[in-house]
């Protein structure tokens, strides 16, 4: 070991001790040195340089360090007269030691539940988790964005703080017309003239020319933003908002985070779930307000109605087809090549953009299953090398109170209503005098879409490898730090740029679905969510405020442990009155008893109010969804019964069939939620989940030993066989299988509840599915149209709610039904085809398919509730 340096004060020298003792010399005879003799220490002379070691050791210090480990100076003097001039150095290292002995390791500080920080990135990608970093953003609180920051220090500020406001918030930002580069654009050109082409091969085609039709598309198409109309609108909103809405609540961290990612100069792509139509503007709103560039906004053609058109063109909108070919199975090939080369530009350009993943508003108060058209584009772009990188931004939104009204009436069957001026007015009219509440938006960490995509071509290239192909695959030597290649073929004009293989559309498709799950996983949930959710979950009959207010702190509570925020704060007896205020007597009741006296709170019993609260309810489902497939996938394993049917007996089963039956349950329900992100294994998360309601002793465990299930011949038999083939080893003779089976812990009734209270949470929706695939066993016979089908299911499950049979009369919703007709075609239990424009459905077979559809309905039918 080197020897340490001298000069160091806190360990001072001691060779010369060291030497002292080495010339000593051999003692004689082996004696007590201490007895006398020519080679005793001389302790005294020891002791005078111990202290002169030490005396140099403490100059040192003072020399280095200075007086400053003297008494402060404010403390009283009666204190400081019992201690010397400067603490000794043997007494400040024994203190330091004790306090680190003493000093706790867990403070009762670092126990204490905080609000939870909403948006964090996934750690499938390091790089931009630790770029994006949010350790020093999760100690901002949050900011009204409708508190303006003015403060009356003139006249002009006191009477006309808004104008004021608006104009310090004026910003330099750019925003470029690119439709004349697209109209020149090689891959439109040869669009153009393909469709010109095949209409003077068709004589009876009287259609405009192309180029005229792609002028007109353009023209349609085209945002016409500036920076000046923005903020003439932005002011015109701060004026309105706070008549509307009490508060839109911002997180501060979220927000440095944006605005540090933003100022890189790479396009930010804003990806918000889609709620309402107030979502436009009140993006654009909160990104003027905050002076970050405000993105290009893709919206539906349905909203290019007169007035509000052009002023949502004005505010970074441009608006596409919901479908993108006119034609029934012809490509419009003009139209495809425009919406694909003017997203490219504005990437080209540096430009950002919004649109929403969901395709449409979520009808159900849910997050509906991405449409990964978009984002193809955006990905072939930054693949091409148009864009040096290009960062993604999952937003989640959250209402107390709905703008839009409610679509109660769509879910029960009735046609949406298309989108009008004259509507558009009458809305404004009705929307002026209501308030809405609070809107809280959660802005998730950035990621780069680069760092996805070569993660991505890493797991794959390890498990494929090899050369590449049509598909677009790479080769393991090819360079990862490279975007992977999409390899070109085939036609140039359409959507994607490229005949894309499978693969390809697999990772656009996990990558949507990430997005998705992200955005849900951080949108906070409000107080309107949290009652409707109870009073349909556990108290359709009605609750006492007391018991409602006591439910809802432990919801609270619940939501805090699986990292989920609220958007509100206060005692839960005031959130319960402020939410049933917002929600409307239409749909939560409030009656008053005197003897003795109480509140009670009860849902309102008509279908279409049913409805209207599973909205709201449908919110909270997220984060107690795995739970519910392990609990429903227990009570089927089971046999368990949660009416406490007399004699009743449950039997176990193993941990095997639960989560083979749970992994199926989840296939079952692929179009209703995203169980996990795609970076992540399905199986080990829902093993992960039934270990914890294992902890929660919600179920128990037995071990057995497997070898108790095969008889003496038939093991003998297998370590014969085993022994000839040289499969086992000596080390192996002890090793024993242990096999877990699984039982509900019938004996506590706190437990029960919770078994009933995770159920009750999915049990709609496999009531919905239950009359799906009744429907398609009794009325499937021979090849139907889909649009009728659909029909029969909806007046078969309206008509189980009328006669009472229904447990959850939610169940009758039609994006239910919708999603099980899918999901049973996925199954190959159905078949859905287009023949001309009809979409038609029948069996896939009529032999094969009913063992199966059997056991999914006997499956569905112990589910329902």
């Amino acid at each position: 070991m080197a020897t340490q340096k001298a000069t160091d004060p806190l360990t001072p020298n001691m060779q010369a001790v060291f030497a002292k003792w080495e010339n000593r010399g051999p003692r004689d005879g082996g004696g007590d040195s201490s007895l006398g003799g020519e080679n005793q220490i001389k302790w005294d002379q020891v002791g005078q340089l111990a202290d002169k070691i030490t005396q140099d050791g403490r100059a040192k210090w003072r020399e280095r360090y200075g007086d400053s480990v003297r008494p402060m100076a404010h403390r009283r003097a009666k204190q400081r007269s019992k201690r010397p001039a400067a603490i000794p150095l043997e007494e400040m290292t024994s203190n330091v030691i004790a306090e680190f002995k003493s000093k706790p390791m867990i403070t009762p500080e670092s126990l204490m539940v905080t609000r939870p920080y909403m948006g964090k990135g996934c750690s499938c990608m390091p790089v931009s988790q630790v770029d994006f970093s949010t350790q020093e953003a999760v100690k901002l609180g949050f900011r009204n964005v409708l508190d303006l920051e003015i403060r009356g220090r003139n006249w002009k500020e006191k009477y006309f703080a808004n104008i004021v406001y608006a104009v310090r918030k004026r910003t330099n930002h750019v925003y470029p017309d690119v439709s004349p580069s697209v109209l020149h654009h090689p891959r439109v050109c040869e669009a153009i003239a393909q469709e010109d082409a095949e209409s003077k091969a068709d004589t009876k085609s009287k259609s405009v020319s192309a180029e005229k039709r792609a002028q007109r598309i353009v023209e349609v198409m085209k945002s016409t933003m500036t920076g000046r109309l923005t903020g003439f609108v932005a002011w015109i909103l701060t004026k309105i908002f706070p008549n509307l809405l009490r508060a839109i609540l911002v997180h501060k961290g979220q927000i440095d985070v944006i605005k540090r990612a933003s100022e890189r100069g790479l396009p930010m792509i804003y990806l918000p779930l889609h709620r309402s139509h107030l979502d436009y503007v009140l993006m654009t709103f909160i990104f003027w307000h905050y002076k970050i560039k405000t993105p290009y906004v893709a919206a539906g053609i349905n909203l290019n109605i007169p007035v509000f058109g052009p002023i949502m063109k004005s505010l970074g909108g441009f608006f596409i087809r919901r479908k993108l070919d006119k034609k029934n199975g012809k490509k419009d090939m003009v139209y495809r090549s425009i919406l694909h080369i003017y997203i490219e530009e504005l990437l080209r350009n540096g430009q950002s953009m919004e649109f929403f993943l969901e395709g449409g508003r979520s009808r159900s108060g849910k997050s509906l299953s991405p449409k990964a058209g978009l984002l193809s584009v955006i990905k072939e772009t930054l693949c091409s090398g148009h864009v040096e990188d290009v960062y993604i931004v999952p937003i989640g939104i959250n209402y107390e109170k709905l703008m839009d009204g409610n679509f109660s009436t769509e879910q029960l069957g009735l046609p949406k209503k298309p989108e009008t001026f004259i509507g558009a007015i009458k809305a404004l009219l009705k929307v002026c005098r209501t308030q809405y509440g609070c809107v809280r938006v959660d802005f998730c960490q950035p990621f780069s879409l680069k760092e996805y995509l070569q993660n991505t071509q890493s797991s794959q290239s390890s498990v494929q490898g090899s050369e590449p192909n049509s598909d677009g695959e790479l080769s393991p030597d090819s360079d990862p730090s490279t975007p992977p290649v999409i390899w070109r073929h085939g036609s140039m004009s359409s959507l994607y740029g490229t005949d894309v293989g499978e693969e390809n559309r697999q990772l656009v498709k996990s990558l949507a679905e990430h997005i998705t799950y992200t955005g849900t996983q951080s949108t906070a949930l409000m107080s309107t969510n949290l009652l409707a959710f109870l009073l349909l979950k556990k108290y359709r009959q009605g609750v006492e405020k007391s018991q409602l207010a006591e439910d809802m702190d432990w919801l609270i509570s619940e939501l805090k442990v699986r990292q989920r925020d609220v958007g509100f704060t206060g005692e839960p007896e005031e959130v319960i009155h402020y939410a049933s205020l917002l929600l409307g007597e239409n749909l939560v009741t409030r009656t008053t008893e005197s003897s003795p006296p109480a509140v009670f709170y009860k849902p309102n019993k008509e279908l279409a109010a049913i409805v209207e609260l599973s909205y709201y309810s449908n919110a909270v489902l997220s984060p107690f969804v795995l739970e519910s497939v392990i609990s429903c996938a227990v009570i089927s394993c089971c046999d368990v019964s949660l009416d406490n049917t007399p004699g009743h007996v449950t039997c176990s089963a193993t941990r095997e069939e639960i989560l083979a039956t749970a992994v199926e349950i989840c296939q079952l329900l692929q179009y209703e939620f995203i169980f996990v992100s795609p970076c992540k294994q399905l199986e080990e998360v829902l093993a992960e989940e039934l270990d914890q309601m294992i902890c929660m002793e919600i179920i128990q465990v037995k071990e057995t030993l497997c070898e108790d299930q095969y008889s003496t011949y038939e093991k003998g038999w297998a370590q014969r066989l085993s022994a000839n083939m040289e499969w086992r080893d000596e080390e192996d003779e002890d090793d024993l299988v242990f096999q877990q089976t699984c039982q509900v812990n019938m004996d506590r009734p706190d437990c029960v509840e919770k078994l009933r209270f995770f159920h009750q949470v999915l049990a709609p929706f496999l009531e919905s599915y239950y009359v799906t695939a009744c429907q398609i066993h009794r009325g499937l016979h021979s090849q139907l149209i889909e649009s009728d089908f659909l029909h029969n299911i909806h007046i078969e499950a309206k008509k189980r709610v009328y006669e009472n049979l229904a447990s959850s009369e939610e169940s009758v919703v039609l994006d239910s039904l919708k999603n099980a007709l899918k999901s049973f075609s996925d199954l190959k239990i159905i078949d859905i085809y287009c023949v001309g424009n009809l979409r038609m459905v029948e069996l896939h077979d009529h032999f094969e398919v009913k063992e199966k559809l059997i056991k999914y309905i006997e499956l569905l039918e112990v589910l329902k509730g």
